[in-house]
């Protein structure tokens, strides 16, 4: 296996399978099924192959260690217990100092592939399905879970006083360096200590949302990727789906908000203003990467304007 010290090391090996395949035939035949037909799986963080139709093995880069054990334990505990599919882990190891997970290959293809050839009525019936699993995932205990607890007050404090910091160099108009300080300091119950803490996966984008056609509809089935998995706040989990999915498309954002048990009467600009909060705090998104995901936020003017062109839930 290869030695990484820094992403750059492993950025410029991702895409070589001459480094990755001799451990993969390696895992495969330890666990018996190096006989399958076996292929790269999408680009992420991780190293990914397909092997046969019926396995995944995903080699865990040392960089960041603390996902395999997110990966193992939430697919353990998800396991038969949501609506949509989910991965089932057969083995776990090592090979080299990397970790690595031998699972189930769930069915359906990235959203992602298909999103904008889906009918009207078929994104309004993905987004309430993306909806029922948050609430699914809000109704299950956390206990056991504590190698994913934060503390939820000091992560946020912590990226409220860096959040402006994060976002030098960005493409928008307005200036960060005063007007996210500003409206994270009007934005109530930041940080908020009364909540009941639920599990996050916090990535449920339109990449790890699996879907099938049936009978020309296409409908999500499946759920793949809990690298990023904690336990903190529900609101967080919608910034993921909010921007990939929903995109500023106010039908579809109260759908996701009502299936995933919002009441018609908590639909107001008080919400909408802690979800843009939380996509400002939220530790992968960066406000170029919402110029790309919702073409339209490019007009805003100021933060107040991209807030009601990404959250218009009032």
């Amino acid at each position: 296996m290869p030695e990484v010290e820094t992403l750059d090391d492993y950025r410029a090996i991702y895409h070589r399978d001459d480094v990755w395949r001799p451990a993969i035939d390696e895992i495969r035949s330890r666990h018996g099924i190096f006989g399958e037909a076996c292929r790269r799986g999408p680009d992420g963080t991780h190293v990914v192959y397909f092997s046969g139709e019926s396995h995944v093995v995903k080699l865990f880069v040392p960089l960041f260690e603390r996902d395999f054990e997110a990966e193992r334990l939430v697919a353990g505990r998800l396991g038969g217990r949501l609506g949509l599919t989910t991965p089932e882990i057969l083995y776990d190891g090592e090979i080299g100092g990397w970790r690595y997970l031998v699972m189930t290959r769930v069915p359906g293809r990235p959203l992602k592939e298909v999103w904008s050839r889906t009918a009207d009525a078929d994104r309004r019936g993905v987004v309430m399905t993306i909806g029922e699993t948050i609430a699914q995932l809000r109704a299950l205990s956390v206990a056991g879970l504590d190698e994913l607890a934060v503390d939820w007050t000091a992560f946020v404090r912590r990226q409220i006083e860096t959040g402006a910091d994060r976002q030098i160099g960005s493409r928008v108009t307005w200036d960060p360096a005063v007007e996210i300080p500003a409206y994270l300091r009007s934005v109530p119950e930041l940080p908020s200590e009364h909540f009941e803490p639920v599990l996050l996966l916090a990535d449920m984008t339109d990449e790890h949302v699996l879907v099938t056609e049936h009978g020309g509809s296409w409908r999500a089935v499946s759920y793949v990727d809990f690298g990023d998995a904690m336990i903190g706040h529900p609101d967080y989990e919608l910034v993921a789906p909010g921007l990939t999915v929903a995109a500023g498309d106010g039908r579809l954002l109260r759908a996701l908000l009502v299936a995933a048990g919002y009441p018609e009467s908590r639909l107001n600009e008080a919400l909408g203003r802690r979800l843009m909060a939380y996509t400002l705090l939220h530790r992968y998104v960066r406000l170029d990467d919402i110029l790309t995901l919702v073409p339209r936020a490019r007009e805003a003017g100021s933060l107040e304007e991209l807030a009601r062109t990404l959250w218009p839930v009032w």
